[in-house]
Order: structure tokens, then C-alpha cells, then sequence
């Protein structure tokens, strides 16, 4: 049995540094040679290479462990700056600042679970879809982890010029704002990392060298001659569900998302709906036109959906036969018989219309416009939080210009409804 072979004692690494170099090539040269100046600093001389290490015991949790840190090879790295950098790293392990070694540094993906699991919070306690979530799960699946789910979070933070690269690689194939969202959740997931495990800087993070791409808010909404061919898509539309809620939003301007989350104690047959939990934080209250009511009623008095699918002439299918399947529910969608439109939510991308979704908005600040509806009226009906306003001061403007506010609104309905085509 070989017998281990024992310990070196510490030397003057500066005097015989010259030597070692000379005889590496000898087996009996080879291996850890201690530094005598400090304690911890060790050079390792191989075959090929002499590379400066800092190795201390130390005890973490009642278990003892070894740090260890590569501090650059000889000749590049001289006695003096190896022992520099050791000072530093002593310092460091002693505050419990080190930056962890590859058996305990986190990796992204392990920091990334945690993360995605306080989206999921933070959207439970405002009461609002998952959205935010969804989208970080299917961006982490597809961009984010395929590339730095092994990376520890410390090696990115040293290496923000690869994150650099690689968030311009993204926006060149995938798109300018799926590469910034990539990036922001990088940023995101470190910091939410960062705030738990101080060897994290908060100063240098992995994405302080990303040149962010320019993105500008879409313009897209309906011109006044486009009205016309809307209508008929909409009159395709098979679901009076469906079609009830892209009137109700291009009447109303609301976000898609508030209002597919309407319900059906929101509806004030006196003349107001409430859009619950908006992105202000707060309920908004707004005047209801008969044009509204009747996109509520739409939806409100539709018969009851079919829960079964039949298929026929379907790919793969015999002549003449059928399939009946279950319909399912929508990815991430959210179905509650409360709901005035259920489904909705995920409806402005499948629609089939030519303009949907958030671009409904769009179409009533310009019809607010072109109406003359003023800006602080328009602002109130679209649920727009006014800068510069304290919220006693608006509570009592809402409140003096009420009978203005609901004129602007049936204003508002009945141009769309010209426009349409359509009567009640």
C-alpha cells in the first residue's frame, strides 16, 4: 500500500518560487507548497502549470468544510498579488461574504423555483390571474434555462458580457421584447436571490452590461372605416359569450384581463358597473349606457355552453365517423359561474377579429378624441390614476362632475354603436 505522502511546512514561496518552476517537471516537486507569510495561501505546481489556491478549514452548520479559491497562475500572477488577493478572500470568508465554492453556490435554476412560486403568491393575494407566472414559466422553459440553468449566480454576475451576448443572439431570433422580458426576469430572479444570500452583489448583477432594445407602446386601433368590416367578424362570432365581451370592451375601453374578471355583483342596474381589483389597486365605478347593458345581456342571458365537442371529417378519422370529446378549458384560463363572461380571458388572441384585445383600448382614447371628450373625463372612464391629483381631490371631482362623466360615457356608446351599425 502506497504510504500517503505528508505534509509540506511552510516556506518563503518568494525565494524558492524561481526553483520550483525550474524542477516542476519532478514528481517530488509537485503538489501544494505552503506559503509561510500567510497562512492559507498554497501554490500548486503540476506538470503543465503552477496555479495559486487559498484553502482554509472552516466550520458551517457544525460541519466542517474546506473553502477553496483559484487566485490566477505563475508567472502571470506574482507572489505579492497572490497574496494580496488571498487577504481579500480571508477577509471575505471571515465577514461570510465569500462567494460559495461549486458544491454550495446556487445555480440559477435552483433560485429560479423559488422565484417563479412568489409570482404565484404575489397574483393569489391581488386576487388576479397567474399571468405574469405563466409567462416566466414558458420563457424560462424555453429561453432562459436551456442556457443558464447550470450557472451559478455568482458566475453570472462575473460574466455580465456573456448575459450581453447572449441578450442579443435572443433578440435577433426570437424578438427584441421576448430578449428584454428574458433579461428582466434574470434580473429579477437574481436580485430576489440576492436579497436572502449576502455573497450576491447587489451592485454587479448579471445583466448591468445588457443594452436594453427600445420598445415603443403599440399604436393599433380601429379607424372609423374599419368599423364596418369588425362588425361583420363579430357577427361571426359563434359564442353571444364572446361576442357580448369584445362589445363590452370596445364600448368601455376597459383592459381585456379586468374585464373578463367582471362578475355579476359588479353590474348596478341602476346605471353603474364596478371593475373590481383594477391595475390602480382600487375598484373603479363607472356609468352604464343602455348600449353596455345590452353587451352585458348578451352574455348574460346566452344559453348554456355545450360541455362536449363532435368532430367530424377530422384528419386521421374514418369517412363517417364521430368523435365527441370533452371541450376543455382554456390554457391558464379561469371559468367561475360568477363571471358575467367566463373564458374570456385568453378570447382577444383567437378571436378572429381584425382588432382585439388591448388595441380596443387604443380604439376608444381615439374615439374620446375625436368626440371631444376632455382629458380628465377620458381619464376617469378608461380608469387611468391622474398624477398630480390626491386622491381627496379626485373623490370630490368624480363627485361634482358625475352628470358630466355619464354624459361623455353615453356619448361615447352611441357614436360606437353608429359606427357599428347597430341599434337597441
Amino acid at each position: 500500500m502506497k504510504a500517503k505522502p505528508k505534509a509540506r511546512k511552510p516556506v518563503d514561496l518568494l525565494k524558492i518560487i524561481e526553483a520550483l518552476a525550474d524542477f516542476r517537471d519532478d514528481p517530488k516537486v509537485q503538489g501544494h507548497h505552503p506559503d509561510n507569510e500567510l497562512k492559507g495561501l498554497f501554490l500548486f505546481v503540476g506538470p503543465r502549470s503552477m496555479v495559486w489556491r487559498y484553502r482554509r478549514q472552516r466550520m458551517k452548520n457544525g460541519v466542517r468544510k474546506m473553502a477553496f479559491k483559484s487566485l490566477g497562475a505563475f508567472p502571470e500572477t506574482s507572489v505579492e498579488e497572490a497574496r494580496k488577493a488571498a487577504t481579500i478572500h480571508a477577509g471575505l470568508a471571515a465577514d461570510k461574504k465569500a462567494p460559495a465554492g461549486k458544491r454550495d453556490a446556487v445555480t440559477f435554476e435552483k433560485a429560479w423555483e423559488p422565484y417563479l412560486e412568489r409570482l404565484l403568491r404575489n397574483a393569489r393575494d391581488r386576487g388576479k390571474p397567474a399571468r405574469h407566472h405563466a409567462n416566466a414559466v414558458n420563457l424560462g422553459v424555453n429561453l432562459i434555462l436551456p442556457q443558464w440553468g447550470k450557472w451559478t449566480l455568482y458566475a453570472m454576475a462575473q460574466a455580465p458580457e456573456e448575459v450581453e451576448q447572449w441578450h442579443g443572439k435572443i433578440s435577433r431570433t426570437h424578438g427584441p421584447v421576448s430578449a428584454n422580458r428574458a433579461c428582466e426576469l434574470i434580473r429579477a430572479c437574481y436580485n430576489h436571490r440576492a436579497a436572502r444570500d449576502v455573497t450576491l452583489s447587489l451592485d454587479r448583477i448579471p445583466t448591468s452590461s445588457v443594452q436594453w432594445n427600445t420598445e415603443e407602446p403599440s399604436q393599433h386601433a380601429l379607424a372609423p372605416k374599419d368599423f364596418k368590416k369588425w362588425r361583420t367578424a363579430w357577427d361571426d362570432i359563434e359564442s353571444p359569450v364572446h361576442r357580448g365581451y369584445f362589445l363590452f370592451c370596445l364600448l368601455t375601453g376597459v383592459r381585456p384581463g379586468e374585464g373578463a374578471r367582471i362578475r355579476r355583483q359588479n353590474i348596478d342596474r341602476s346605471g353603474t358597473f364596478t371593475i373590481p381589483n383594477s391595475k390602480s389597486g382600487k375598484d373603479i365605478v363607472l356609468p352604464m349606457t343602455r348600449e353596455i347593458e345590452y353587451a352585458i345581456d348578451l352574455a348574460l342571458n346566452a344559453p348554456p355552453q355545450n360541455p362536449t365537442i363532435t368532430m367530424r371529417g377530422m384528419k386521421g378519422m374514418k369517412r363517417g365517423a364521430v368523435r365527441v370529446v370533452a371541450r376543455k378549458r382554456p390554457h391558464h384560463e379561469i371559468i367561475d359561474p360568477d363571471f358575467i363572461f367566463p373564458g374570456c380571458r385568453r378570447m382577444p388572441s383567437r378571436s378572429g377579429l381584425p382588432v382585439a384585445g388591448q388595441a380596443l383600448r387604443h380604439t376608444v382614447r381615439t374615439i374620446h378624441a375625436e368626440i371631444g371628450v376632455s382629458d380628465m373625463l377620458s381619464s376617469f372612464l378608461l380608469g387611468h390614476s391622474l398624477d398630480g391629483v390626491n386622491q381627496k381631490y379626485t373623490a370630490e371631482l368624480i363627485i361634482i362632475q358625475g352628470k358630466a362623466l355619464r354624459a361623455a360615457q353615453e356619448k361615447v356608446s352611441k357614436h360606437i354603436f353608429k359606427l357599428l351599425g347597430l341599434s337597441i
